[in-house]
């Protein structure tokens, strides 16, 4: 393989703090593996002597393969998350023990009535990441709770871990940081990826786990986008200015992309970073020009039928449907399209589950509707166990096993084990025959031919679906999800109950070979490149985002626009955005 100038400094690096700004498609991932592969074969550092650390278990993985089909299985790779609890376990501090996001709110329940226990545990993330006790001067980000009761519930957290013995998620970067202060356990080459996204914590961690100074730090600040999680761009910016002699290479050739999408992309960062010292312009190592095209709508409807439309016209002219993304802020924003495309019977796949179908509240729903047309549905009755909603909501794990093992041993349905088993408490039996009959109630409104809108209605009253989603969700996650069970009625078309199930878990029929277009946020396309890429939903308040720091928001936009190998469509809600109107000023 040939390697640029840049390319090859990088690669033969050996001693010494190393900086490689790595511009968007310019092969860094190909320099990582190749600088470890010249470490070992030109200058004979043992593989154990080598760490590469990646940002997420994925890239971590890929890049382990990668290096044990080259024939380097002992160099330790891993998240960071990965590393420390492999230092921990050595130490015998690793602990089996998990403490449930319930657990959690009953010990908060003391400090505060009603608890926002996803937003303390949050916070909480926050501070640990940052490095930051409940002695410190917390960081408070959007909260509910005054610093007081935050600084009270981060103590609560604490007490109780401790006394469980359990080490959560982010407890594994900050312990490993207490046990390894003295740098016990280190590598004498440490190569880390991604380094934009470090945070506070991670970068202590840096320094413990290579006190040698032979730390390889390679990322891109135009693409950092995980600054919720407390990651620090400057960190990364300023990393020469930490260690001495530091070495800065800029990789600024891009190898995916096409002149003018390289040449606009960095148009429009450019002008939120043209006065940093280091900046460097991307170039395209292409002279083709593509294809971009701007649509506007008035509305999400237009916008999916329009762009749903483009992506037939894209598939019936033979392209590859594995080679077509579509980006959005926020998954709200794929509801329409998603409709559009299942009407069009166009294959599209969804990461992570993000698909509005999946949405918890609509699983929920859907699946009391299931148990109205079929209360022995037990698929239907499980979802609304894992749950809990109201009636339910006090029901243990181990209530709802015994249900199924009843089930099982009288081959009966979960809906009619419910009644049948006996109870300790009579708060048990009683919410048991309130359930079914609600469900017996709602089955009679079917019966009656009262509409699916109204038999929604009354489930979100019946079992205090708002109420659920307040013990779950922040004040405006709230709102968004009361909203998605309005959208999930505009679905219903004429007003049989069964037919409507039937559209809703509609799954593409044909074969998995002919393959499916991509839908994913942009924070899950990081990494990822297509031929013909949509960034939809492009609309002030919404992207950039009007709670969000702009200047995350504008990195967030160029990581989209950065995903195109050849065509780029951007489709925009109204008119004026600040975006839309910066990236096509002066582009080619």
């Amino acid at each position: 393989m040939q390697f640029n100038k840049e390319q090859l400094e990088a690669i033969n690096h050996k001693d010494g703090a190393c900086v490689v700004i790595a511009g968007a498609g310019s092969g860094k991932t190909t320099v990582l593996t190749n600088r470890i592969k010249n470490l070992i074969d030109t200058y004979g550092i043992k593989q154990s002597d080598i760490a590469a650390i990646s940002f997420t278990n994925q890239t971590a993985t890929q890049l382990e393969e990668k290096l044990k089909t080259m024939g380097y299985p002992k160099v330790n790779v891993g998240t960071f998350h990965r590393i420390c609890s492999q230092v921990l376990g050595k130490e015998c501090l690793m602990s089996s023990n998990s403490i449930k996001e319930w657990e959690y709110e009953n010990e908060f329940k003391k400090i505060h009535k009603k608890p926002k226990t996803k937003d303390i545990l949050a916070f909480i993330s926050y501070q640990k990441n940052s490095n930051l006790t409940y002695d410190d001067d917390v960081i408070v980000t959007t909260n509910k709770h005054t610093r007081k009761e935050l600084i009270s519930f981060y103590k609560a957290y604490e007490k109780m871990r401790i006394k469980k013995n359990v080490l959560e998620y982010d407890d594994l970067l900050v312990e490993c940081s207490k046990v390894n202060k003295g740098s016990k356990y280190t590598f004498k080459y440490l190569l880390v990826d991604e380094h934009q996204d470090c945070n506070i914590i991670k970068n202590i961690l840096i320094k413990q786990f290579c006190p040698s100074g032979n730390i390889f730090v390679v990322g891109d600040y135009r693409q950092c986008i995980y600054g919720f999680t407390g990651s620090q761009p400057s960190q990364f910016m300023y990393f020469h200015k930490e260690w001495d002699n530091t070495k800065i290479i800029n990789l600024d050739t891009n190898y995916r992309s096409t002149f003018n999408l390289v040449e606009n992309a960095d148009k429009f960062i450019k002008s939120y970073y043209s006065d940093y010292e280091l900046y460097s312009s991307s170039k395209s190592n292409s002279k083709d020009i593509s294809n971009i095209e701007f649509f506007s709508h008035i509305d999400k409807d237009d916008e999916a039928e329009k762009v749903s439309n483009r992506i037939s016209e894209l598939l019936k002219n033979g392209e590859n449907p594995e080679e077509i993304a579509v980006l959005f802020r926020l998954n709200s924003h794929s509801i329409k399209l998603e409709a559009c495309l299942r009407d069009m019977d166009i294959n599209y796949e969804i990461a992570n589950n993000g698909s509005f179908f999946k949405r918890r509240e609509i699983e929920m729903i859907m699946s009391f509707l299931r148990l109205i047309v079929n209360p022995h549905d037990d698929g239907a009755m499980n979802i609304i166990f894992k749950e809990k909603p109201h009636v339910l909501k006090f029901f243990s794990e181990d209530i709802f096993d015994k249900i199924k093992e009843f089930s099982a041993l009288k081959h009966t349905s979960f809906f009619e084990s419910l009644t049948s088993i006996r109870y300790q408490k009579d708060w048990q039996t009683e919410n048991a025959e309130i359930f079914v009959k609600y469900i017996q109630q709602l089955r009679l409104h079917q019966a009656k031919k009262v509409s699916i809108k109204t038999l929604i209605d009354n489930i979100v009253q019946l079992f205090k679906i708002e109420e659920y989603l307040e013990k779950r969700y922040e004040e405006n996650e709230v709102e968004d999800r009361l909203k998605a069970i309005d959208t999930l009625k505009t679905f219903i078309k004429g007003d049989n109950l069964e037919t409507f199930i039937e559209y809703i878990y509609k799954v593409n029929t044909k074969k998995k070979k002919d393959g499916t277009i991509k839908l994913m946020s942009v924070h899950k396309s990081k990494g990822l490149e297509f031929k013909h890429v949509f960034v939809i939903s492009i609309e002030d308040g919404k992207f950039p985002h009007e709670k969000s720091d702009v200047l995350e928001e504008a990195r967030l936009f160029y990581v989209a626009i950065t995903r195109a190998k050849e065509n780029l469509y951007l489709s925009q809600i109204g008119e004026g955005n600040r975006f839309v109107d910066e990236y096509f000023k002066d582009n080619i």
